[in-house]
């Protein structure tokens, strides 16, 4: 087959990942088929096996450039000198949105770095790992300012960052369990998740306090 170049190459692989995206969020990764991703794309399935060998690829390139666009301007802004409570609705608010918008996400993430944990170091470059030292940094600076204020309790930035990450991931990776513990229907459920956006910033504010 011969090789796309240029221009071509570029739309042609920004299509297939946009296409992909698209399949993912409607029938999840194990639910889509390559032909449905490469006839959505408007490329040929011996394209869309040039760039990706495997479904397996595809999703974690999709993933990979989703957290690209993401993360580090999560810890751009967490390392910021925006003061916490501010920290604190943000990121609730980026988290949501990210994860309304890709719902196959979170679990893919999940299954994939416990069976193969070289995808997060596929994430993680040298400059991303000192961005989340910066990020842990400034934490730990703006919670030791209001410990000895005493307007906060004592904790680690650690703790506080892992907690933050956890209140807004848990409810997608349980929202089967959640639907059917609390008898929500799809709508349902969809106003419990929003309604959850707007609470639990004032929640995780009072926790610490």
């Amino acid at each position: 087959m011969v090789k796309p170049s240029g221009k071509t190459k570029r739309d042609a692989k920004t299509g297939i990942l946009d296409a992909a995206d698209e399949i993912f969020v409607r029938r999840g990764i194990d639910g889509a088929r390559m032909q449905e991703i490469a006839d959505h794309a408007g490329v040929n399935k011996a394209l869309l096996h040039y760039y990706f060998r495997s479904k397996a690829d595809l999703a974690r390139a999709v993933w990979l450039r989703i957290a690209s666009s993401f993360v580090p301007g999560i810890f751009q802004m967490m390392a910021s000198d925006l003061p916490l409570d501010d920290k604190i609705d943000r990121f609730v608010e980026a988290y949501h949105a990210k994860l309304m918008r890709h719902p196959y996400l979170l679990a893919y993430v999940v299954n994939e770095a416990a069976r193969h944990p070289e995808i997060v170091g596929d994430f993680l470059s040298a400059e991303r790992r000192r961005a989340a030292r910066r990020m842990i940094r400034k934490l730990r600076a703006q919670i030791a300012d209001r410990t000895k204020a005493k307007r906060v309790a004592p904790l680690s930035a650690e703790q506080f960052l892992v907690t933050l990450a956890a209140s807004c991931l848990f409810p997608f990776a349980a929202r089967p369990m959640i639907a059917s513990l609390l008898g929500l229907g799809p709508k349902a459920v969809d106003a419990f998740m929003e309604q959850r956006r707007k609470d639990l910033p004032a929640f995780l504010k009072r926790a610490i306090r």
